[in-house]
């Protein structure tokens, strides 16, 4: 038996026939390795393993309840995950399928992001490959979020398997016969109005539906993440401040997207669709109003120094960002004036702290700015935080 120790986390490789010919030994094998090699997780790799019968299964079983934790059995075949599946054990033990190996070698690229690139990977699919250090369990749940969004009837492609791309995973969606937002106003400027207004309409339909209980996790909580990741620019009191401006947000239970902006929304065949839902929830509203206006307004009005004819992160002009976001906010408060005024006057302080700790988190965020940043939260935010706790978020 074939072991590996690395980052604190112990790697046992079963292999062959498991049977009661040999659960005995095989036992034995991996209660001494656990003994010698101390670790804060343990996870068995059944890429070698051929069957396992009932004996064996409960030698898994009896590893896990010494563990006291969950027990990863990785890279299973088809064939061996039948008998995992069909006894029941896939949902006493963390079993992961053998992930296909996929190449986007000569492949077109339809779209690129901060933390992603998709590919055209055949007429019927498109492959979504993670850049950076993201790791399977991000993935993972962004395929699950994907998934309830589908079933909650949200209009998305449908999310198929994982796979591995190299030394990154990819996640495998239907290929979508669209073009972004972004694209179709670059096209086609007269088209922007339209567009602004069919999107504000299909977020208010996205914000009417009710999720479970259960179903997915709080929107808030990236918010709170973000937060806590300027833990090292900022004063505790600070911090304390900046997730206390966040709960001052109502927990709701409607769906948010988490990331609507014109470059997750694209159209296919006349019709709205969205993608990114990896950091879909259930919470407030007003947070996708927030980041709309972070992406659409801050980042319109080009916090950079960009001109109002200069192409923005998103693939717009900074002066089409603003004028998208004008068109849109009026839509989606079906045209009241007032509201509009007092809505915006809420969500400029809240978007642009969501906007510097977004930024200042970014793997390619220029050291430069931090302090500028870091100030400007001071300064224009955390100093108002008595009266951003009595905003009243009624829409």
């Amino acid at each position: 038996m074939k072991t590996e120790f690395q980052n604190d986390t112990l790697t046992i490789f079963i292999e062959g026939r498991i049977d009661s010919n040999n659960t005995g030994e095989t036992e034995m094998q991996i209660m001494s390795e656990l003994s010698r090699n101390p670790a804060s997780k343990i996870q068995i790799d059944a890429e070698g393993l051929e069957y396992i019968s009932s004996a064996g299964l409960r030698v898994l079983l009896k590893v896990r309840k010494q563990l006291k934790t969950s027990l990863p059995v990785l890279n299973v075949s088809d064939e061996v995950y039948d008998i995992f599946n069909v006894t029941g054990f896939t949902e006493l033990l963390d079993v992961h399928r053998k992930m296909r190996e996929v190449s986007v070698e000569g492949c077109e690229v339809v779209g690129d992001g901060a933390y992603a690139t998709v590919y055209r990977l055949t007429r019927d699919e498109m492959i979504k490959v993670s850049k950076y250090d993201v790791t399977l369990d991000e993935i993972e749940a962004e395929r699950e979020a994907s998934r309830k969004a589908f079933l909650l009837g949200v209009p998305c492609a449908i999310a198929f398997d994982i796979v591995r791309c190299g030394d990154s995973y990819g996640t495998i969606y239907e290929m979508l016969n669209a073009g972004t937002l972004c694209e179709r106003i670059n096209a086609d400027h007269d088209r922007l109005p339209e567009l602004a207004r069919s999107s504000a309409r299909l977020l208010r339909q996205l914000h009417a539906i009710d999720v479970p209980e259960g179903q997915m996790p709080r929107a808030s909580r990236l918010l709170h993440n973000t937060v806590d990741k300027m833990a090292g620019e900022f004063t505790p009191e600070e911090i304390a401040k900046m997730h206390a401006l966040y709960n001052a947000i109502p927990e709701e239970n409607h769906f948010v997207h988490n990331d609507y902006q014109p470059k997750n929304i694209m159209e296919s065949n006349g019709e709205l669709m969205l993608v990114d839902l990896g950091d879909a929830g259930v919470g407030n509203p007003v947070i996708d109003l927030i980041h709309c206006y972070f992406v659409l307004v801050l980042l319109g009005h080009g916090l950079g120094g960009g001109t109002d004819d200069e192409i923005g992160f998103i693939g717009m002009t900074y002066g089409d960002m603003r004028e998208f976001w004008n068109i849109f906010i009026d839509e989606y408060c079906n045209g009241d004036k007032e509201k509009v005024i007092s809505l915006q006057e809420k969500l400029k302080p809240y978007a642009l702290l969501m906007y510097m700790t977004v930024v200042l988190s970014h793997p390619l965020m220029k050291q430069e700015y931090r302090k500028i940043y870091i100030e400007k939260v001071r300064n224009e935010v955390l100093s108002r935080c008595d009266e951003m706790m009595s905003f009243n978020w009624e829409i």
